[in-house]
């Protein structure tokens, strides 16, 4: 990392990033982390981060805890003789949980975080591995005694053997007549061997082997001749114990060999995602945006902040570089925030063009800066015997010799330090270089001559950071196009210093300096009337759309009561049918009795359900929301047209002066605006509408032949004799519709099991046409 990114606090971010990593290897790659040079590897990090920023804000992100380093673990296994222990089996296994769980959480969001599933997609799970290591040993790296049967019998034989031991000491504990030489009631080890404490005095006692003295002499430690070959069978199985355990920690490292390759890849994937993680993480807490960036000299901040300063104190900027000025001078007072200015845009460029995301609004823009060079603060050096006019000379000709028109240069106080006079030409020779270069610089200065000359030179943009002449402090808002004004006589004449001095002083100020500064004066002037002027034109703004907004509301509610009526009329309409219905069913139900009247009651029937079935689907179409109709204004006298904002039809009865006719709805008469009525197509007679009108005669046979049709004619013709079939009575029709190819009875099987009318049909008798002929019941 270089020296000009420690001026912008640079390496405060990348500690807050380390912070947040959990491997070793993410904090190294955090330490080396630079502009990323390839433009299209930096886009795609940064698709990566917004898509990570959304799942973490959206859809939970993932969950890497417990994530840990296995780089030495799986070096260390192609070592002959060598395998895993119980700990780092269990931290291996704990990855690759957590990558299995990280692909299926990215799986089941691929639509939607497609870059984010493409990080694992080529990756396979280790499934068996995972099982394999679960089956043997626990979460805290212990081995169960289900990994193998020798494992259990052994610590079977050790937990018989330890109880043993324990009954014998408490027999000895108990006793009466040697209770009193023992010191502590507590069972310890000396030598990996269970003894007791005794006291010094009354050893003689307890037969047994002395292991060890307290420091003080007063205690000995026995284990009794009782427990010395119990002890000895427990060193022997635990010997055992550990023999049964390198067998298993073998097969299972010989396992996760077969495996390596899978897991290094697994591994790299973690180490990808830890990094991810962190930056998202930090992104999430700093509430940062993934900025759009720009591949020319070019940055537009928008509500940038800084990011090592307080979200609720910093006061975010706003400001736009290169287009078409490369060049930005800000003045202003001390403390009043120019050099903030300068860390911010450095800073955020730097992170941008590193893959970090950064505080600021979406619409902020990030030109493709190569390298970014600053100059900020004291550069004095005792060790080089450097002046601070002299630091800040060595730090400029290093900025000048390594910036090109790829370079974003940041300077402060540039030419401070020396005589002004002379601090000032060299200032404006400086940025004359930059300038002729096409250099993307932001600089700030005291000197009057260098703001006139930036203000009349093309090419650099003045800028300044807004101080409050009557509270005398600033209030780091920064303005483009204007200036900064000289407050130093206006803070001493706040402060009480005599006119007579504050007089005097102007006095000694030249002709020029007076002349910029009321330049300065009229252009701040200026200034705040245009700020005025867009305050009001904005407050007229928001008043247009308050009442654009309500105008919409009401049409929408006017609409929607016009739909309520609407659809009211049709309510009560349906209700009329349904009475009409039942009564039509009690009048059916008296005459069922008398035979003759059978079918004509069927027929009223079948007339009013298709009736009301015709109703609905009107009042559906009706209530929902008309399509847009094309307008046609060549109307005549007796036309049907539809009435707009009644959604009826009606009929022309007059054409009238001014756009206006006379239109009849049903029994009303009504003037309307041409805008108001559409021509509408006059719909076509159904051939069956009185079909419930119609008599049965002996001209309706009980079969119908479709042979020589095609499947649309053949279709056509059965519905309309269908039709004739239910209205004359017919439970059982024929359809002769030949074999052929079998297409024609394919097609009218695939209309009949469709059809209201049909209840079941079937192929004909051998001696009645067979499969030639389709047999069809009626409902």
């Amino acid at each position: 990392m270089e020296k000009n990114y420690d001026v912008l606090e640079f390496y405060k971010i990348v500690n807050e990033l380390i912070d947040l990593s959990r491997l070793e290897k993410t904090k190294e790659k955090f330490l080396d982390i630079d502009i990323i040079k390839e433009k299209s590897v930096l886009d795609k990090e940064l698709m990566l981060m917004m898509e990570m920023i959304d799942f973490y804000k959206y859809d939970d992100g993932l969950e890497l805890a417990g994530l840990a380093n296995i780089t030495k673990m799986m070096n260390s296994i192609d070592i002959i003789g060598s395998y895993l222990s119980a700990e780092d089996l269990a931290v291996l296994k704990k990855n690759l949980t957590i990558f299995r769980i990280s692909k299926s959480r990215a799986k089941n969001v691929r639509d939607k975080y497609r870059t984010i599933w493409n990080l694992f997609s080529d990756v396979e799970e280790v499934k068996d591995i995972e099982n394999f290591i679960s089956e043997a040993i626990n979460d805290e790296g212990v081995l169960k005694d289900e990994a193998s049967i020798g494992l259990r019998d052994v610590r079977r034989q050790k937990q018989n053997i330890n109880a043993n031991i324990k009954e014998k000491f408490d027999e000895l504990i108990s006793n009466k007549s040697t209770q009193n030489a023992i010191q502590e009631r507590i069972i310890t080890q000396r030598n990996d061997r269970y003894v007791i404490a005794v006291k010094t005095d009354f050893k003689g006692l307890i037969k047994g082997i002395e292991h060890d003295r307290s420091a003080t002499g007063s205690t000995v430690y026995i284990e009794p001749l009782n427990v010395v070959s119990l002890n000895n069978k427990l060193r022997e199985y635990e010997a055992r114990e550990r023999e049964e355990i390198r067998k298993i920690l073998l097969r299972l490292t010989e396992l996760v060999k077969t495996k390596k390759e899978e897991i290094l890849e697994i591994k790299e994937i973690l180490e990808r995602l830890d990094f991810i993680d962190a930056k998202t993480t930090y992104s999430v807490n700093k509430k940062c945006i993934v900025p759009k960036i720009i591949n020319k000299e070019y940055l537009k901040l928008v509500e940038a902040r800084h990011p090592l300063i307080g979200e609720n104190t910093v006061v975010p900027i706003n400001f736009e570089l290169g287009n078409p000025e490369n060049i930005m001078l800000i003045t202003g007072p001390n403390t009043g925030g120019k050099t903030v200015t300068l860390k911010v845009a450095g800073l955020l460029t730097i992170m941008a063009l590193s893959g970090i995301p950064i505080p600021a609004n979406e619409k902020t823009e990030i030109g493709y800066f190569h390298n970014v060079l600053a100059d900020i603060g004291d550069e004095q050096s005792l060790e080089q015997n450097l002046s601070s006019f002299s630091g800040h000379v060595s730090k400029i000709k290093d900025i000048i010799e390594n910036a090109n028109s790829k370079s974003l240069v940041l300077m402060d106080e540039l030419g401070s330090g020396t005589d002004p006079m002379e601090g000032a030409a060299f200032a404006m020779a400086i940025i004359d270089y930059l300038n002729k270069k096409h250099v993307t610089s932001i600089i700030t200065t005291h000197y009057s001559e260098v703001k006139a000359y930036a203000f009349n030179t093309t090419g650099i943009k003045s800028a300044s950071m807004e101080f409050n002449v009557e509270t005398l402090s600033p209030t780091y808002r920064l303005l483009e196009g204007i200036p900064g004004e000289s407050n130093a006589l206006i803070i001493a004449r706040k402060y009480g210093i005599s006119e007579e001095v504050i007089e005097n002083a102007k006095s000694y100020i030249s002709e020029d300096n007076q002349r910029v500064e009321e330049m300065l004066k009229s252009i701040k002037e200026k200034n705040d009337e245009l700020e005025t002027m867009q305050a009001q034109l904005e407050a007229t703004r928001t008043e247009l759309d308050k009442q654009k907004s309500i105008y919409e509301q009401n049409m929408i509610k006017l609409e929607n009561e016009k739909n309520e009526i609407i659809k009211r009329a049709y309510e009560e309409a349906d209700n009329y049918l349904k009475n009409m219905q039942a009564k039509a069913k009690n009048l059916i139900d008296k005459i069922n009795s008398e035979e003759s009247k059978k079918e004509d009651a069927k027929n009223a029937q079948r007339s009013l359900n298709m009736l009301r079935e015709s109703f609905i689907t009107d009042k559906k179409k009706n209530v929902k929301e008309k399509k847009v109709v094309t307008q046609n204004v060549d109307f005549a006298v007796g036309e049907e047209v539809l009435v707009k904002t009644m959604n009826q039809n009606g009929k022309i009865l007059k054409i009238m002066p001014n756009n206006r006719i006379q239109v009849q709805t049903g029994i009303l008469k009504l003037v309307v605006s041409t805008d108001d009525i559409v021509k509408i197509q006059k719909k076509k007679t159904n051939k069956f509408k009185n079909f419930a009108s119609l008599k049965r005669t002996s001209q309706v046979r009980g079969e119908i032949d479709l042979r020589g049709m095609n499947a649309d004619e053949a279709i056509a013709e059965l519905e309309t004799y269908m039709d004739r079939a239910m209205l004359t009575g017919y439970h059982e029709i024929y359809i002769i519709h030949g074999k052929g190819t079998m297409v024609l009875r394919k097609k009218i099987h695939e209309y009949l099991r469709t059809s209201k009318y049909v209840t079941e049909f079937k192929d004909a008798n051998q001696n009645e046409g067979g499969i030639g002929c389709t047999v069809v019941i009626l409902k």
